[in-house]
């Protein structure tokens, strides 16, 4: 794969966009309610579900990545800017979740290209921006929703990337991983990021509860972007051993503060390590010796509990249940990968593997 400077912008946009078109209804949450009339269940099914779709990813990126991956990630952007201005026509709870789901879909197959191309590239801060996509995409919706401030505008405000298709034309290169394709899956890589994903979902409801929400969402979403370029520094400066259980211990901590402060301070803080999290589960999947062409089947098919945390926090007590999850799942990784311990060494220029399982 050849890149040029315009090629190396696709990951970061293709993330950062799937990301707004995936999350934006955690600011629709209380307009879902008051306006649509939907429950607070239906509500935060609408904005899970597309975790499912995007649990599909490992069985259909291989066949669509043929087309070539820069113009996989583009398409895919332009379905969901047209999914997007259906939903913003849309009042109908089954014909919306039909649309979610898609958008999971799509965006499982947008990102998987995105990393794909950052990670071909060999450039870590390639890397890191595209895996930063994540708050890249949370602060673009943050900041549309202070602005406009209903689902309709929103919602219609994403028809401005509809055309994205056609600036992939002139820089289309088919993966070289298409041929090569095989579905593989490890549990022990599903579990690192099935507990490891759990602060940054719990980050889905936050809008929800917390005041001035977007306001906190613009600050802390741009403070992660940074964060996730930040780490594989600090991998290479203090290992990733130390960096992965200071890492943990602070999410955990500031998320069980948050919940039960409500601070926007605090949420700021857990908003950015909560994230940073994300940028080293790979790593740490690497480093419990895991097959790494096990690795991104396993992370997509572990993104349901991006559907379920939404679901299952809102009954009963929110704050207790936040918590609790949180608290439970990042000590559970922590105990993991204790007990796996790291087998393999992350050097300033690459991961050397001892063996494979």
């Amino acid at each position: 794969m050849s890149f040029n400077n315009s090629s190396r912008f696709i990951p970061v946009f293709a993330y950062s966009i799937s990301t707004f078109f995936l999350m934006n209804f955690a600011f629709f949450i209380p307009e879902l309610v008051k306006t649509y009339h939907f429950s607070y269940i239906e509500s935060f099914i609408l904005l899970g579900s597309p975790f499912i779709g995007r649990a599909f990813t490992p069985f259909l990126y291989s066949n669509f990545s043929k087309i070539g991956v820069h113009r996989l990630a583009m398409l895919s952007i332009s379905i969901m800017s047209l999914f997007s201005i259906f939903e913003a026509f849309t009042h109908a709870f089954s014909i919306l979740l039909i649309f979610r789901l898609l958008t999971g879909i799509f965006f499982g197959l947008a990102t998987s290209a995105a990393v794909e191309v950052s990670a071909v590239s060999g450039n870590k801060i390639l890397m890191g921006l595209t895996m930063g996509g994540w708050a890249i995409g949370w602060t673009l919706a943050a900041v549309l929703y202070t602005i406009l401030g209903s689902v309709f505008y929103i919602s219609l405000a994403g028809s401005v990337f509809l055309p994205s298709v056609f600036f992939s034309k002139k820089l289309n290169v088919i993966s070289p991983h298409v041929k090569k394709y095989k579905m593989d899956f490890s549990i022990r890589a599903f579990l690192v990021f099935f507990l490891g994903f759990t602060p940054a979902y719990i980050l889905e409801i936050v809008p929800t509860y917390l005041p001035d929400s977007s306001i906190e969402s613009i600050i802390a979403y741009s403070i992660a972007v940074p964060v996730y370029v930040m780490i594989p520094f600090m991998i290479n400066r203090f290992g990733i051993r130390n960096v992965a259980y200071v890492s943990i211990s602070m999410a955990a901590l500031s998320g069980i503060l948050l919940f039960s402060t409500y601070n926007i301070y605090i949420a700021i803080l857990f908003t950015a390590v909560g994230l940073g999290i994300n940028s080293i589960l790979p790593v740490v999947s690497r480093s419990l010796n895991i097959d790494p062409k096990k690795i991104g089947p396993s992370m997509n098919f572990s993104s349901i509990i991006g559907f379920m945390i939404p679901v299952l926090i809102t009954i009963g007590n929110v704050s207790l249940n936040s918590s609790l999850m949180l608290g439970l799942a990042l000590v559970i990784l922590i105990l993991f990968i204790g007990t796996n311990g790291f087998k393999i060494s992350y050097s300033k220029n690459t991961i050397t593997r001892h063996h494979h399982n």
